[in-house]
């Protein structure tokens, strides 16, 4: 695997100290179990900040998600932005790739600063009122969801591993292989672009079926 800035990041994985949210987030959160590895990933709608919108269920029997937790403030977010940049870039036609920032203490002018100083394109949720993240049980950032095409929770870490790399490339693989035994199926998905007055932040909250 190529080298890159996340490789000095996950030697200190054991040892690295997560950014902790506020009381009133955690307070609200649901306990790890149910929204752990192998449970059904709690299903939302929300706009992005270019006023498209996301349903989670939308991607159910269709393609997986990888949901990113961050912040512009935390340094470990923004080290691995690049990476899950080249994610987008390389497996975007597999795998949709969705970042969820926190909003707490972060603002929408911070987010397209850091994205156009960098010239990311990534869609993006700003989580006003941190709803989601008390949904996905998220406690501190950077935090990665990977979500399977059934709608089940396969793999979340604080860091970017080599685990969650390999995950997305086998499904990244599995995808292709199986479009390739259907050349004639016409299964794609876009956001809907209706106009909105407000960035984003959840429209619809659902319970997994």
């Amino acid at each position: 695997m190529k080298k890159r800035v996340l490789n000095n990041l996950q030697q200190l994985a054991g040892a690295v100290v997560l950014t902790t949210l506020a009381a009133n987030i955690q307070a609200g959160s649901p306990a790890a179990g149910d929204v752990g590895i192998g449970s059904q990933a709690p299903v939302f709608s929300a706009r992005t900040l270019e006023g498209k919108v996301f349903n989670l269920a939308d991607y159910k029997g269709n393609k997986p998600v990888y949901l990113k937790f961050w912040a512009t403030w935390c340094s470990y977010c923004k080290a691995e932005m690049p990476h899950l940049n080249s994610i987008k870039e390389r497996y975007g036609d597999d795998i949709q790739v969705v970042t969820i920032n926190v909003a707490m203490n972060d603002s929408v002018a911070n987010i397209d600063h850091f994205f156009q100083g960098q010239g990311y394109r990534i869609p993006t949720i700003f989580d006003t009122g941190g709803e989601l993240t008390k949904r996905y049980g998220v406690v501190g950032t950077p935090h990665h969801v990977l979500i399977d095409k059934e709608g089940r929770i396969a793999y979340r870490t604080f860091l970017a591993t080599d685990q969650l790399d390999q995950q997305i490339k086998d499904w990244s693989q599995a995808r292709r292989s199986e479009a390739a035994s259907q050349p004639k199926r016409q299964n794609q998905i876009s956001f809907n672009t209706q106009p909105t007055e407000q960035y984003s932040s959840v429209l619809v909250q659902g319970t997994a079926q």
